[in-house]
């Protein structure tokens, strides 16, 4: 089973904070969550206060960080399947893996433990973005585009 995900945090540096995971499976099945107690506005840098928070959905999607690792690993769970994570950005989306499931000891069991690595043109994104009026810098929406992205290069291919 392939799963697209995608990350959205506080800024690019290793002083980073999670704010958003966002994933889709290959036959469509979705993640969303953002995190309740792992960031703070003055965590964030410019970018992200006007480019990223604008799009968080609050209410029922925010969880606390050990939330996260139970509802997320549920989810993955249940695929039962060998689970493969897609990403067009492992250097930054894959390490947040490590930090939600405490460094390996709450991984699931299905989940494969390196990133495949898809990276499809900016062109195709921001077209499939346009076309599905998907948000940009949204980790759901941004997954979305990644998995339609895989989907019409498997019918390519």
């Amino acid at each position: 089973m392939h799963i697209f995900f995608d990350t959205e945090f506080t800024q690019l540096s290793h002083e980073a904070k999670l704010i958003s995971v966002g994933m889709v499976s290959e036959h469509g099945g979705e993640f969303y969550a953002e995190l309740a107690d792992t960031w703070r506005l003055d965590d964030c840098s410019d970018f992200v206060k006007n480019d990223v928070l604008l799009h968080l959905e609050g209410g029922s999607a925010m969880l606390t960080k050990a939330e996260l690792c139970l509802h997320l690993g549920n989810w993955l769970e249940s695929f039962e399947v060998p689970v493969y994570l897609v990403t067009d950005a492992p250097t930054w989306d894959w390490p947040w893996l490590d930090y939600i499931f405490d460094e390996d000891h709450l991984l699931p069991a299905n989940l494969e433990r390196s990133p495949v690595l898809f990276t499809p043109s900016e062109e195709e994104l921001e077209t499939l973005h346009q076309q599905e009026q998907f948000r940009h810098h949204h980790a759901l929406d941004d997954a979305r585009a990644l998995r339609l992205a895989w989907l019409n290069h498997s019918r390519v291919d």
